[in-house]
């Protein structure tokens, strides 16, 4: 199968997924001193559009309810502004994992059963994951990228998120941590160009 990215390097999306498995990898095996074993899985698919968004559905990933928190990534501050979206990092985890990992990570806790305090928390996350991700670009040579804020949701993001259109494709990459299915994180991305 085909799979469509850019023109100049086809490869530039499995490049970055790559990098963003590394560094959330990293993250977890550093924050908890390496009592958390990770394992993480790659998948690469089609986008699932849907009025020029990207369908964001927990569903998907887990049986249980999860959280759902995503970043949008952007060349410069003024396409941040005119809303010209060049990627997009969707993380998932399940509701009543999100304290578990939190204290995992020696990040403070939260309170269980304050739903608007776990998709915080899991905002949190994303924020992190999302600002790990930039210094892995950074390190592979690629330009510094404007961040959003994050965006919270409790199993899908109705309206969708917003990636550059002209983008198809996606990774998925599963996290299994202590050999269970704890964290589901996509990338999209448009073509980044490489520091001059």
């Amino acid at each position: 199968m085909f799979f469509n990215n850019t023109p100049e390097d086809p490869q530039q999306l499995e490049t970055l997924a790559k990098a963003l498995q590394k560094g959330i990898s990293s993250l977890i095996r550093e924050r908890s001193d390496g009592a958390l074993t990770v394992k993480a899985t790659m998948e690469r698919k089609r986008i699932n559009e849907f009025m020029r968004k990207m369908r964001v559905d927990s569903i998907d990933k887990f049986v249980e309810p999860a959280f759902v928190s995503t970043v949008n990534y952007y060349l410069t501050e003024q396409d941040m502004i005119r809303k010209k979206t060049l990627g997009a990092l969707v993380i998932y985890v399940e509701e009543h994992y999100v304290p578990i990992l939190l204290r995992s990570l020696k990040y403070p806790t939260v309170d269980s059963q304050n739903d608007d305090a776990l998709k915080d928390a899991c905002g949190t996350l994303v924020n992190i994951m999302a600002g790990r991700f930039k210094n892995e670009m950074l390190a592979l040579g690629f330009t510094d990228l404007e961040m959003s804020p994050f965006s919270n949701y409790r199993k899908s993001a109705l309206m969708g998120v917003d990636f550059d259109h002209k983008q198809t494709d996606k990774y998925d990459i599963t996290f299994f941590i202590n050999e269970n299915k704890r964290l589901v994180v996509e990338l999209t991305m448009g073509p980044v160009p490489k520091k001059k």
